[in-house]
């Protein structure tokens, strides 16, 4: 594996390039700026297939040049690892939004970074093997030619969407996260409903539009909780939030579906928020798996529940992110529902005894 590592001590460098060759991995270039790598970069004629980026260097900084490599021909998926003594958790967001694959903190342990190497290893060789079977279909479907063969299951790449990373370097941000001792933040999961029949009926092209779709409407909803999402595959979403929300998970469900989503023919659920203040690695992964189940029971317990005719104006939830008192909204929003369940049932009485057809149609959400 061809390797390039940025770092300003050279001393970290020479650790570096013994902790690889022990490894395997002797094929090991080095840079002390972000300018002189990059110089490096242009220089040779076979990309490097992972980077070692430090965060802290004189001129450019690691992250600028890990924003800098990803805009770089044949560097869009390329394995970026930051290796930093920066833990705090904006260096940590940043790393990952200009687009990180992993973050180590120094003073690492060479056991660890051989792990996380390896890691970078054969997500390179998957990359490898899934390239080599795309040379042959047409190059004028780039988009169709690689999603026949996925599944509802795999976490597709979503493209750029604000605040949306791939979700293994969502894992591995979960897992920084934890190391950096950051307790208050949580984590929950959106999972578009009837999915398996949204994915059967679409096209490739089509539901994968529906996916950014619901991506573009969670951001926009999650729009200041300092949020980073990422799709897991099946239909579901993760976002994790490290500000506190004035928001509950239903109403950003009602924000998402009544005032972004409505006549897409798509809708979604919101489970729980759940805490990420692990002690363990496995402890913050299994949060992950907590929040996707939490969303998964309340798509059965509503599924199985009967729905009762709704009609709600399309209202944005935005407004209300600047009121300093959450009781205050709420109070507003026990109005607002008052009224119109109120209208709703006198539309109901006025329409008693005429036909089912004339009947408001039931819509796939329980109501409040």
């Amino acid at each position: 594996m061809k390797i390039l590592a940025v770092d300003d001590d050279d001393t970290i460098l020479d650790l570096l390039s013994e902790a690889l060759a022990l490894s395997g991995h002797d094929r090991m270039a080095r840079a002390r700026s972000a300018h002189e790598a990059l110089g490096v970069i242009a220089a040779t004629t076979t990309p490097f297939d992972c980077l070692l980026l430090d965060i802290q260097m004189p001129g450019m900084d690691g992250i600028a040049l890990c924003r800098e490599v990803r805009s770089l021909q044949g560097y869009s998926h390329t394995p970026i690892l930051m290796l930093t003594a920066m833990s705090q958790r904006d260096y940590i967001e940043r790393a990952f939004m200009a687009g990180a694959t992993d973050y180590v903190t120094k003073p690492f342990d060479l056991l660890e970074l051989s792990t996380r190497i390896g890691m970078a290893h054969r997500l390179i060789e998957e990359r490898h093997r899934v390239e080599d079977g795309l040379t042959t279909i047409e190059r004028l479907k780039r988009e169709l030619r690689t999603l026949p063969a996925l599944s509802l299951s795999d976490p597709l790449d979503l493209g750029k969407v604000p605040r949306t990373i791939a979700y293994l370097s969502f894992e591995n941000y979960i897992l920084s996260l934890t190391r950096a001792k950051l307790f208050t933040s949580n984590v929950m999961a959106v999972k578009i409903v009837d999915v398996e029949r949204i994915h059967a009926e679409n096209r490739p092209a089509e539901f994968l539009a529906h996916l950014r779709l619901v991506a573009q409407a969670l951001a926009e909803a999650t729009e200041g909780e300092g949020s980073v999402l990422s799709y897991r595959g099946n239909g579901t979403f993760l976002c994790v939030s490290h500000n506190r929300s004035r928001l509950t998970p239903q109403d950003i469900e009602t924000h998402i579906n009544d005032s972004i989503l409505v006549g897409q023919g798509v809708s979604v659920m919101v489970g729980d928020r759940t805490s990420l203040g692990a002690l363990t690695r496995f402890g913050s992964l299994q949060s992950i798996n907590k929040a996707a189940a939490s969303v998964e029971r309340r798509i059965e317990t509503v599924g199985s529940a009967p729905t009762l005719p709704r009609s709600l104006p399309q209202r944005s939830l935005a407004r209300y992110r600047g009121e300093q008192e959450r009781s205050a909204y709420e109070g507003l929003l026990r109005q607002v529902l008052s009224e119109d369940l109120a209208r709703l049932r006198g539309e109901l009485n006025a329409g008693a005894g005429r036909g089912s057809s004339q009947r408001p149609e039931p819509s796939r959400r329980q109501a409040p």
